[in-house]
């Protein structure tokens, strides 16, 4: 799972953590824009300060599909404060929980319990459970700031202590900041269990405040609320014991809005699941007809003509929307075996699919950057620091398709250099304020990645690549294209997750496919073709030797002539 693997890096992160690590001198209220303070104040839900999501991340990707655990201010704040605390629990709590099953998975069910309370009362103490808000003042999605504007949300990440953390996501995105608070955390709570201040660790209340107190103040303050407790220690033991956010929640056991453990892995644009109504094979499409369905084969899918029509990846389901002309809310039905069984499934590959958004550009299409937005390490993620330069041509290297209702996408592109990350380029209705079509021949050389038709390309690969009769995977091998082959592009096709290339070519009058390399993760294109023919293994022919003044310069051309046989028999 991928939450391994972001479980590790945080690891790796925090292992410089402590009392010792010295902090960044970073300002109050760091990229604190459009701050409010009217009508706020210190509850569950709200806060005394809140500033723009941007630069931070994508309010567009907050308000699309997370929603549910935004507090909407232009609600009764009474009644949006049940609404919001019922979402948030459950949220929290399945967040607890999924983190403890990765982190520990032999832990007791009353381990686990008091960790799921730990972690509600540590949000409580810092930040009432507050994070998203939607502004009636100024129309902005928000998030909450505190001390100085130097904590970030939920859990208060401080960006004078994890600066760098702060500037990858781990403040702005709720989840990314549960798991980077979480991983603090625990660490202390397993320090905890063997501290010298905690009579038993399976004491749940002392391990807790111990493990808070480190949280709070370092690891050496492990016992800080047993020897000098700060004030701290005490308001945190006072929300530890009231558990004041059951005064607001209705429903336990409710079920999370969002597909949690989706976006504890880190998937973008993650379709969050829910109870549907009652089915009904008579009336299928009531209550199917405005929602995702998730089957129990893990594709996404629009109910169509008595079909399911699905893409394989969570983040691809707005493509579908476009492709029928449907509007669904970004929740998923998850059917179960008897439901996904009732209709024949069509599975739409990637690219074809993204082909039915009304005016986008496809992977391998140059663009010109019409306004100097931002990029992001991923679609709806973090500000890299840099900025598209506008009426510089880029190629589009991956495309993820954002909100359904307005059919806006993300572009891949590559900048400064050999580095990579996101533009956000509009919608249905304003694609032509953000980017322009331009031309494969306007790119400068050095961002020319993806040969498209009328580029000539070069086989790099040591034992030659297959030609093919159709591209991918299902191809049958029709002649073997050896290395340093020149190759006129006659068509590109691109095709999976991992955007593989695949270039129509023609071979001693044989036309077929040969494959590329693929775009995702990391570009392995070179390893397949490239632009250029490889000189390396060419002999250097050597010098003519000194003609005499009695040389007629026959034998300077007979020597030359020697030297260019002995090259083409080299080679060949």
């Amino acid at each position: 799972m991928k939450v391994y693997q972001r479980v590790l890096l945080s690891i790796v992160t925090l292992a410089g953590f402590g009392a010792g690590a010295a902090p960044n001198d970073t300002e109050a209220d760091y990229l604190c824009a459009h701050k409010i303070v009217d009508n706020t104040s210190w509850n569950f839900g709200t806060a005394p300060a809140y500033c723009d999501i941007e630069p931070f991340g994508d309010p567009d990707f907050v308000s699309t599909y997370l929603s549910d655990i935004v507090f909407d201010t232009s609600q009764p704040t009474s009644e949006e404060r049940a609404r919001y605390m019922d979402e948030l629990n459950a949220t929290i709590r399945d967040a607890a929980t999924y983190y403890l099953s990765v982190r520990k998975p032999d832990a007791s069910e009353d381990e686990e319990n008091a960790w799921i309370e730990a972690i509600k009362a540590v949000a409580n103490q810092e930040t009432f459970w507050s994070h998203y808000r939607d502004s009636v003042l100024d129309g902005r999605m928000k998030m909450m700031r505190g001390d100085s504007g130097h904590g970030h949300g939920m859990m208060q990440i401080d960006d004078r202590w994890h600066f760098a953390r702060i500037n990858e996501g781990k403040g702005w995105q709720i989840f990314e900041n549960l798991l980077y608070a979480m991983e603090i955390f625990y660490a202390e709570w397993q320090n905890a269990a063997q501290a010298s201040c905690i009579a038993d660790p399976e004491n749940w209340q002392e391990r807790t405040r111990a493990a808070y107190s480190a949280y709070n103040g370092g690891p050496s303050q492990i016992c800080r609320w047993y020897q000098s407790p700060a004030w701290q220690d005490e308001g945190f033991l006072g929300k530890y014991e009231a558990k004041s956010w059951l005064n607001y929640i209705a429903d336990n056991n409710k079920t999370a809005p969002v597909d949690v453990p989706c976006m504890m892995e880190g998937v973008e644009f993650c379709v969050p699941e829910y109870e549907p109504p009652p089915y009904s094979l008579e009336n299928p499409e009531y209550p199917w007809q405005y929602n995702y369905l998730k089957l129990n084969s893990g594709e996404i899918c629009l109910l169509e003509s008595d079909t399911f029509h699905c893409v394989a990846q969570q983040q691809d389901a707005a493509c579908l929307n476009a492709r029928f002309d449907r509007v669904s809310v970004a929740q998923a039905i998850e059917l179960d075996e008897e439901q996904s069984n009732a209709y024949p499934k069509t599975v739409h590959e990637k690219h074809a699919c993204m082909g039915y958004l009304e005016n986008s550009f496809t992977v391998g299409q140059s663009i010109s950057a019409e306004k100097a937005i931002n990029i992001r390490q991923s679609a709806a993620g973090t500000d890299t620091g840099a900025d598209a330069v506008v009426g510089q041509v880029y190629q589009i290297l991956d495309i993820v398709a954002g909100t359904p209702a307005d059919q806006s996408r993300y572009y891949r592109i590559q900048y400064s250099g050999d580095n990579q990350g996101y533009i956000y380029a509009g919608g249905l209705w304003d694609f032509s304020d953000w980017a322009s079509s331009a031309t494969h021949h306007d790119l400068a050389e050095e961002d020319r990645i993806i040969a498209m038709p009328g580029d000539e390309i070069y086989v790099t690969k040591s034992d030659g690549i297959a030609l093919k009769d159709v591209a991918g995977e299902q191809g049958d091998e029709i002649a073997r294209v050896t290395k340093d082959t020149a190759l006129d592009v006659m068509g590109t096709v691109v095709l999976g997750d991992n955007n593989d290339i695949y270039y129509e070519v023609n071979l001693n009058s044989q036309s077929g496919y040969i494959y590329g390399g693929s775009l995702l993760p990391t570009s392995t294109l070179s390893d397949w073709t490239s632009f250029s023919p490889d000189d390396s293994e060419t002999p250097t022919p050597p010098a003519p030797p000194p003609s005499s003044p009695d040389d007629s310069g026959g034998g300077s051309v007979s020597y030359w002539i020697l030297a260019l046989l002995l090259i083409r028999r080299l080679k060949s």
